[in-house]
């Protein structure tokens, strides 16, 4: 498999200082930083000589957030937008009785804006923060009392049924500077702009492709299990299917099961009948833990399991079921924070808010795109606005959130052939591929369009 390796990792020597405060295996596995140090490196301006000024670096990316220059003027130029302060809210899914993927989104906005404000704000304006609970299945109550609370914009947002708040958004002139979009009418919105694109248009299959040419036999009887009681998930699974069978895997299952299961017996057994040998599931952690359970209790041995990205959660490293599991990764792992300084950054800045959930992937992805938002409103000067906002975003280019993630174009929404595979091993998340910590594989190759036009957005009409 040709790929490209991206390195994001401690390149520069004067970032050296975020990549001490080693983490003991124990808060490795629960995603915790430890405090240690202080969470903004700095480094002389433009990369100039020792001696000059200091300016605060999030890992290779300079701190968008800091005092206002000399010779500006804040004025009160948009909604949201005061002389002396910057209105943002964030709108995700709390954690309940289902264990959403959402968890840490708005914890990592807090921990941003803390850490923004510390540094003095945006062009010396402090940020505002507002928090909206989504509760699953009310996205649009939340982003309807975003829209009518005067703020400039929505940032770091993540739910999983974010297709309900879209329209909303959209009316009301709400720039959505996202965590990330779950569904087609969220990806495919003006207003929306995320640090990791997903297009509805295409979809990512470099793990399919790396384990395929691992697997090669295997991928020939895959089972996929997902539940059309949540559209959210059970289009995602479609979307896989859709796009894995371009890479050669071959469903012989695809089972459809209830929204949260006492057990996977019956589905598990059905597997070992069919001779599955490779096995992806779209859900949550709880259900996948189940799941692993139970393939493992009726003895079916795949190949190869894979499962995406909120499934990198320390709660399943305790299941015996889980190991050899594959998963996908956006952003870098926690158990490369000494690697990699942006990411000791993000822990270490998360953990000081005292946030009693546990970091997760997409929360990183929220502070990357709180990043942007304010790298954006930084560039865009005195003449703040949602049109000059959303202008600046459209310039960002190898965004990687200070190297939290692979190099993307949030500014084009192009999506990025990228990807990082760990295995639970000896009950720990281990790096699978590619191999160098701090490292992505990429490849135009990963990225292949979804056909159908009830899943690719092409329906859809702004």
């Amino acid at each position: 498999m040709r790929t490209r390796t991206v390195a994001v990792g401690c390149a520069l020597a004067l970032l050296a200082a975020g990549c001490g405060s080693r983490l003991s295996d124990d808060q490795l596995a629960a995603g915790a930083g430890t405090g240690g140090g202080g969470p903004t490196a700095t480094t002389a301006a433009g990369g100039g000589e020792p001696g000059g000024p200091q300016v605060p670096m999030f890992g290779t990316l300079e701190a968008p957030c800091g005092a206002a220059p000399d010779d500006f003027t804040p004025t009160a130029s948009d909604t949201g937008v005061t002389e002396t302060s910057i209105k943002i809210g964030v709108v995700s899914d709390r954690a309940g009785a289902v264990k959403v993927p959402t968890a840490s989104i708005e914890e990592s906005m807090q921990a941003f804006v803390k850490y923004c404000n510390d540094l003095g704000g945006i062009n010396g304006r402090p940020l505002e923060l507002s928090t909206y609970d989504s509760q699953l299945t009310n996205t649009l109550a939340a982003v309807q009392a975003a829209c009518n609370d005067g703020l400039f914009a929505i940032v770091g947002s993540g739910s999983v049924f974010d297709d309900l708040g879209a329209e909303a958004s959209v009316e009301c002139g709400l720039p959505d500077i996202a965590a990330y979009s779950a569904n087609a009418k969220k990806s495919t919105a003006p207003n929306v702009w995320t640090p990791v694109p997903n297009p509805s248009q295409t979809n990512s299959v470099g793990p399919a492709r790396y384990l395929a040419g691992e697997f090669p036999a295997a991928v020939k009887k895959t089972a996929i299990v997902s539940s059309s009681q949540v559209p959210t998930a059970w289009t995602q699974a479609l979307r896989i299917v859709d796009s894995w069978e371009q890479v050669g895997y071959d469903f012989i299952q695809q089972q459809d099961t209830g929204l949260m299961q006492e057990s996977y017996a019956a589905e598990a057994r059905e597997m070992k009948a069919a001779g599955v040998k490779f096995v992806t599931m779209v859900s949550e952690t709880g259900e996948g833990a189940k799941l692993l359970r139970d393939i493992a209790a009726q003895g079916l041995k795949p190949d190869a399991v894979l499962f995406g990205t909120q499934y990198y959660d320390p709660a399943l490293l305790t299941e015996p079921g889980a190991e050899g599991l594959y998963v996908e990764m956006n952003t870098v792992p926690f158990e490369e924070a000494d690697d990699v300084p942006a990411v000791r950054q993000y822990l270490d800045i998360y953990e000081a808010t005292g946030a009693k959930t546990a970091p997760t992937a997409l929360g990183v992805q929220s502070f990357s795109a709180a990043l942007m938002f304010a790298t954006a409103a930084r560039n865009a000067g005195s003449d703040l606005t949602r049109e000059t906002l959303v202008a600046e975003i459209k310039k960002l280019k190898d965004w990687t959130g200070g190297g939290l993630h692979y190099p993307t174009e949030p500014g084009t929404r192009d999506r990025a052939g990228c990807f990082i595979l760990v295995q639970v091993k000896d009950g720990k998340f281990t790096r699978a591929f590619p191999e160098k910590p701090g490292t992505f594989s990429c490849d135009p190759k990963n990225v292949v369009p979804i056909k159908s036009p009830e899943l690719n957005g092409s329906d859809i009409k702004w």
